[in-house]
């Protein structure tokens, strides 16, 4: 029987693991953070968090931290229904913040170190080992070393080594589309706004997120058809063109626009394990479940799991047990309340006129849409339409207000996430 030097090791050094740790360290727990990476750099990644992420950054004790140094709030969004005050029209009465990846990630760090946590860097994890006595085995500067704790926490993204090594099952369900994005300075587009705008007429989605020091996130979704790939830097005149065409709040800020680092693409869809947790070994974030990046809710669905997480194990001396219950908890909300809830935005869906079924929300993880493309029902002339009206914000002329809140109510389900609408579909008319 090893007694670990520490109660709990991260595996990574990004936002869950830093929240987490933090919050621990302190109530007083042993914490070590284990990061391979010694400088951050800069990748395409989310960078926004929707409001009921903000109550959950509030709940683990970041959000002051971010909005003091690197993060920024953005009080309006624009998803194709004209700009929305975030505050004035949300139950959470919060705005949204962004920030960029790699400073986020200094600040988060230097914040669970201030708290008590140990951090390490440059250390390569090798081995995670689930068991009675769970560990890590770690590399640095050609040396190997085993550390062993009471709780492992697994935190290193989507493409998780440690995942596969605990000996944890992924599930995926793939879309047939692309997100690129690439980081952007001379962008002419407002500061408090961050846009996220489907057009079904040409199966693109468009999202531009201010930060601080003149830098834009920008954001393309594309259907995989085989006909382009947006990557590379020779890519960007492409990237910016395809952009333009998705509606007019995009069509002139991208004139100067200079790009600050790599345009990338990665695959959408979701990608989870059943039950992230198993002898020792908790699995949070994007190594627990990836979302539909068209919702642009992972950075929420991370914070939502260190909280939980973190209030499991305070409350219960069973730490096995209590990451039993937080694993279940989380499977519960992310498979139940965000990934089947689009499945029942398409029944729900149906049951709205057929030109009015461009819906960004309702119909965007449907795998045969091609992102809204007429619903293979509305023809051409309505999709223009709705299309119209949509991106300037008018109530429908062909449907009027009711239709039109319904569709409201699931953009605010999404703002403001399932701990506050837990057990109500996104598009259901009782959220008004």
């Amino acid at each position: 029987m090893h007694s670990p030097s520490f109660e709990i090791v991260t595996v990574g050094g990004g936002l869950g693991a830093s929240a987490f740790a933090g919050a621990m360290a302190k109530k007083g727990v042993r914490v070590l953070m284990l990061e391979k990476e010694t400088q951050f750099k800069d990748r395409v990644r989310g960078e926004y968090i929707v409001t009921w992420g903000v109550a959950e950054a509030k709940e683990v004790g970041i959000e002051t931290a971010l909005l003091n140094s690197c993060g920024t709030a953005i009080p309006f969004i624009e998803m194709g229904y004209g700009p929305r005050n975030l505050i004035e029209t949300t139950a959470l009465q919060l705005a949204g913040v962004s920030f960029f990846h790699p400073e986020m990630q200094e600040t988060l760090l230097q914040e669970a170190e201030s708290a008590g946590a140990e951090v390490r860097r440059g250390v390569s994890v090798t081995n995670v080992q689930p068991g009675a006595n769970p560990s890590v085995l770690v590399a640095n500067n050609g040396r190997e070393g085993r550390i062993f704790a009471r709780l492992i926490v697994v935190a290193d993204g989507r493409g998780s080594a440690a995942r596969k090594w605990a000996g944890f099952s992924l599930k995926t369900d793939a879309h047939p589309f692309h997100f690129a994005g690439v980081l952007l300075t001379g962008v002419s587009g407002r500061r408090d706004i961050c846009n996220f705008v489907f057009n079904p007429e040409f199966g693109l989605i468009g999202g531009l997120v201010p930060q601080s020091k003149d830098r834009f996130r920008a954001y393309l979704g594309y259907p995989t058809d085989g006909s382009f790939r947006l990557q590379g830097g020779e890519k960007l005149g492409a990237f910016l063109a395809h952009s333009q065409k998705v509606g007019p709040m995009f069509m002139d800020c991208y004139a100067q626009a200079k790009s600050l680092g790599p345009l990338a693409v990665f695959d959408a869809g979701y990608f989870w394990v059943d039950h992230p947790y198993r002898d020792g070994v908790a699995l949070i974030g994007e190594a627990a479940a990836v979302s539909d990046p068209s919702f642009g809710q992972g950075m929420a669905l991370t914070l939502r799991d260190a909280r939980v997480l973190r209030d499991a194990l305070l409350s219960d001396s069973d730490w096995d047990g209590a990451g039993r219950k937080s694993a279940a908890g989380c499977a519960v909300c992310f498979k139940s309340r965000v990934r089947k809830r689009t499945r029942a935005d398409r029944e729900q869906c149906q049951k709205l006129p057929k030109t009015f079924r461009v819906c960004q929300i309702t119909c965007s993880a449907d795998r045969n849409c091609r992102w809204m493309k007429r619903c293979g029902r509305g023809s051409s002339a309505s999709v223009e339409r709705d299309l119209s009206f949509r991106e300037f914000g008018n109530v429908s002329p062909v449907h009027g207000q009711a239709a039109n809140d319904r569709l409201n109510s699931a953009v605010r389900a999404v703002l403001s996430g399932p701990r506050h609408y837990p057990n109500v579909r996104p598009i259901d008319s009782s959220l008004r």
